[in-house]
């Protein structure tokens, strides 16, 4: 997409990555409606970026994601201020688990839910839209396993930003709504979500292990898979690595040891396909294929 004099809503933008996504956004030539809860702070961005970018360029709207009519507010907010319909719709407000586990899951899977429900509904073609983008700040923590207990909700949370983005995110979707939905999932960068966790605890260590990011150049992988990727996308970002797509393979692995099960119950009358029994049966279908090509060649 080209993302040239379109008009953006960015949740959670007063700071951090949100904040970051609307300067790749604005140096584009985009017009951006940043979001906050803290209306300090987003009023404090707004001036920054409007002096740099243009006033006219840039707007703010207070919204807690968790209320639905400051949802609304924020759309049609937005596009009253600007004289034109959103573009592209990003759901980037979040936090991590230190509040605890419930405020963790309201606000990074239940608000961005809503707000993709409610932005889906203004976008679709079928109900008078003309389409457009949403875009999901999930996180690598969306497509690996959880580091403990105390971490988990957000592990959840973001494995379910991911699902949901693969679910809308398909080619008959967009053929029928006109609306692409993609989602970035970076490792750890250097804003509010890592500065108030217990630095002894898993969480830590793998932000020493992972390093961390700036919001700066998740920025430029953001600009990325919204101007270069396709739907239902999920582009992950990982410090000193160049971003790629992670693809969804799971439905296919699953086919496969299926197929691998019911082998093993004819053959063995095995009744429980194992990791082990699994790796012996990738290693047999190896075999068979270099001695099928040693025999053709």
């Amino acid at each position: 997409m080209n993302v040239q004099d379109k008009l953006v809503i960015i949740t959670g933008s007063s700071q951090g990555l949100g904040k970051a996504f609307a300067v790749v956004l604005l140096e584009a030539g985009a017009s951006v409606c940043l979001s906050d809860v803290n209306p300090e702070t987003g009023e404090k961005a707004l001036t920054e970026l409007g002096e740099k970018y243009g006033k006219e360029k840039v707007h703010f709207i207070k919204c807690d994601v968790l209320n639905k009519d400051d949802i609304v507010n924020l759309y049609e907010g937005c596009e009253a201020h600007f004289g034109k319909t959103v573009d592209i719709f990003c759901n980037n407000a979040g936090i991590n688990h230190a509040q605890g586990w419930k405020l963790c899951m309201d606000i990074d899977i239940m608000a961005v839910m809503e707000c993709t429900e409610y932005v889906l509904d203004k976008m679709d073609m079928r109900k008078g839209g003309k389409g457009g983008l949403i875009v999901n700040t999930a996180s690598l923590a969306g497509i690996g396993a959880g580091l403990s207990r105390e971490s988990s909700s957000y592990f959840v949370a973001k494995h379910g930003v991911v699902a949901l983005t693969r679910t809308l995110g398909t080619a008959k979707y967009l053929q029928e709504t006109g609306v692409k939905v993609q989602c970035i999932c970076p490792a750890f960068a250097d804003t509010a979500i890592i500065k108030d966790i217990d630095q002894q605890s898993a969480f830590s260590a793998a932000v020493k292990k992972f390093g961390v990011m700036t919001p700066e150049y998740v920025a430029q992988c953001f600009f990325k898979l919204v101007t270069r990727c396709a739907t239902g996308d999920a582009i992950v970002v990982v410090k000193d690595v160049p971003p790629f797509i992670y693809v969804d393979y799971s439905r296919e692995w699953v086919q496969f040891l299926a197929a691998g099960s019911k082998l093993f119950n004819v053959m063995f009358g095995i009744d429980l396909f194992t990791p082990r029994l699994q790796m012996m049966f990738i290693i047999f279908l190896f075999l068979f294929v270099q001695l099928f090509l040693c025999f053709i060649f």
